[in-house]
């Protein structure tokens, strides 16, 4: 094979073997058609967002220095809160985001310096991206066997689903972790979680109580009959909180571990869906944030959060196999930004471009800036429809259509009935895997 070098490149892309380019490269062609259909954020649609500052501690016992987070330092914030999967009424169980944007403090800088993007619930349901696509074309009956005989996974997901009365009495997790560097050299993984100030609300605020093996196929679960509060309660409730005195205060906490010698321990040091031993690696308090300032709907509906922001001291661990457990943040980061560069009718990179014609989606790209004039093609109905497994992958920012195909031949229609796929279909997802 020879490598086209009169184009930029993505080290992304290229880190990545064939298997691994064949299922991302799906999966952003599916999520970038739908993004040029929707023009909005499909998952995490609405949200209430505010802006303030993040003070670390002078005083940090358990880490070692490092440039980001040194004591002393503060940085503007944004926080943004959203609901994963329901944008007409809160009052559904649903889990719950809060996504971070910290500012550069160099002086004058308007950049993001980090984004980072937190869910409720302490673990993800997917280990590898790879997981990812074999779960979303099996039939609710393969996912609960699946759970069966990997129970943690059933923790997962329901621990993400949470009641709410308020956005600020919850606690939010990164479940993906990061490579820190430390000013000595030293280098470990790291996750984030942000918390109430308030010590008296529990990590099991707004708990969900299993009744049954998975969720219902929908995601949406109603609100309850005698409730009456306002559709979008929590936004108000927010802004709300911003206004009073003192604002929206957090505890912005880090829990970090040595990077392991050998490849296999770290592999599984990496894996989302089970945390980390809280009494063998204890969250770190490392500073709080105030939230004084509500930002306007427009303000937050413009807010693009991109979990591929980084640099020496915060890294994106990457991944060259779709059996890495490092594979979901690696491949997520790349759909991420494609996705965004279109709805916002942006020039994508020739990398980006070629990735997407070699999927096995046809994207028509006519009408963004750098492709040619096509035919076009009379519009199809878009469904908002999604299920719950598709939300909780995606986090901020995400975006999923009305067929969805994620592996070659394989069609998926949003909210259909994903177990009638034929057997042929699901045995070339696990050959791939």
């Amino acid at each position: 094979m020879i490598k086209n070098t009169m184009h930029s490149l993505d080290d992304r892309i290229e880190e990545m073997d064939m298997k691994y380019k064949k299922i991302v490269g799906n999966l952003a062609a599916n999520l970038a058609a739908t993004t040029l259909k929707v023009k909005s954020r499909y998952f995490h649609r609405i949200g209430v967002s505010g802006k303030g500052q993040l003070k670390i501690y002078d005083n940090i016992e358990g880490l070692p220095c490092h440039k980001i987070f040194n004591p002393g330092k503060c940085y503007t914030v944004i926080v943004r809160h959203s609901n994963s999967l329901s944008a007409d009424d809160d009052a559904r169980i649903d889990a719950r985001g809060a996504a971070i944007r910290i500012l550069s403090d160099e002086i004058g800088a308007t950049s993001p310096l980090l984004d980072l993007t937190l869910k409720t619930g302490k673990a993800f349901y997917a280990r590898t991206i790879a997981d990812f696509a074999t779960w979303l074309v099996c039939g609710l009956a393969a996912r609960e066997e699946h759970v069966k005989r990997v129970p943690h996974v059933h923790d997962a997901v329901w621990m993400s689903l949470r009641h709410a009365d308020s956005y600020a009495e919850l606690h939010y997790y990164s479940n993906i972790c990061r490579l820190f560097r430390f000013t000595d050299g030293q280098e470990m993984y790291v996750k984030f979680k942000l918390r109430p100030y308030d010590e008296n609300i529990s990590e099991d605020s707004g708990k969900v109580e299993p009744v049954g093996i998975l969720p219902p196929e929908t995601g949406a679960i109603p609100r309850d009959d005698k409730d009456t509060r306002p559709l979008l309660f929590l936004a108000q409730d927010f802004q709300n909180r911003v206004n009073s005195p003192g604002g929206v205060r957090y505890i912005f906490q880090l829990q970090v571990r040595p990077v392991p010698q050998d490849e296999a321990t770290r592999d599984i040091a990496l894996d989302c869906t089970k945390p980390w031993s809280e009494s063998e690696f204890p969250y770190i308090n490392i500073g709080e944030i105030t939230i004084d300032q509500n930002l306007s709907k427009e303000e937050s509906e413009t807010l693009e959060f991109n979990p591929y922001l980084r640099c020496r001291e915060i890294d994106v661990i990457p991944a060259s196999s779709c059996n890495q457990s490092a594979s979901i943040d690696h491949g997520r980061s790349l759909i991420y930004e494609i996705c965004q560069h279109l709805r916002n009718r942006e020039p994508l990179p020739e990398s980006w471009r070629i990735f997407l014609e070699q999927s096995d989606v046809k994207v028509d790209l006519s009408g963004c800036p750098m492709a040619a004039a096509l035919e076009k093609k009379p519009e199809e109905r878009v469904t908002l429809a999604r299920n719950w497994h598709q939300t909780l992958w995606i986090g901020e920012g995400g975006y999923v259509g009305s067929r969805s195909v994620v592996m070659p031949g394989v069609i998926v229609e949003s909210g259909g009935n994903l177990s009638a796929l034929s057997i042929a279909m699901k045995e070339e997802i696990v050959k791939s895997r």
